[in-house]
């Protein structure tokens, strides 16, 4: 063993070993340089009703307008842009003094259609979408609501998937309430 170590520190000191790491110092450092940002890594790492801005940066990631409100109770309110939809995520379940770990969403959107949509038509699209839920007002109006319990946190990607099939699903209703071509207009806010 004495003799190995021997042998390196000649080595070390006649410069035979120095050469190939001062060949390696001369060259210039790599300064890294990071890579934009893509739309999947700018997402948070969950989305949770707990953190209404998860809502809002998953809601951007995925290319929506999002604005971060509160309702009229004091609880967070998303308005958003979903589609060319004008939508809004409702927090549910959320501390009553502090208005804090809400624990799941409620996407909403609320229109006057310009053709006939009837509780028929609602029924038939229930049947059919099993996470949403929809209700024509007296006045004819049209709400639509799709839940999601999000507790502490959920994947990015299942929120993606929430929200490009609400986002379907009111293409499919506004293929049903809308003359084509007519622009989806919000009737009113939800209600609680």
């Amino acid at each position: 063993m004495k003799s190995t170590i021997d042998s390196i520190c000649r080595l070390i000191a006649s410069g035979a070993l120095v050469l190939p790491f001062a060949a390696h110092a001369a060259e210039p450092a790599a300064v890294p340089v990071p890579a934009p940002r893509s739309v999947a890594e700018s997402a948070p790492v969950t989305v949770s009703a707990m953190q209404p801005q998860s809502v809002v940066a998953a809601l951007e990631s995925l290319g929506h307008e999002a604005q971060l409100v509160a309702d009229s109770s004091g609880d967070p309110l998303v308005k958003a842009d979903i589609g060319g939809w004008r939508t809004q995520v409702v927090f549910y379940d959320c501390n009553e003094i502090t208005h804090e770990g809400c624990q799941s969403l409620q996407f909403n959107a609320s229109f006057v259609p310009d053709r006939p949509f009837d509780a028929q038509k609602a029924a038939a699209f229930v049947r059919d979408n099993r996470f949403g839920a929809v209700s024509v007002g007296e006045d004819k109006s049209v709400n639509m609501t799709w839940d999601v319990v999000t507790g502490e946190g959920i994947k990015p990607s299942v929120f993606a998937l929430v929200v490009k099939s609400f986002g379907l699903a009111l293409d499919t209703i506004g293929s049903e309430a809308f003359t084509p071509g007519r622009a989806p207009q919000l009737a009113s806010a939800a209600s609680r």
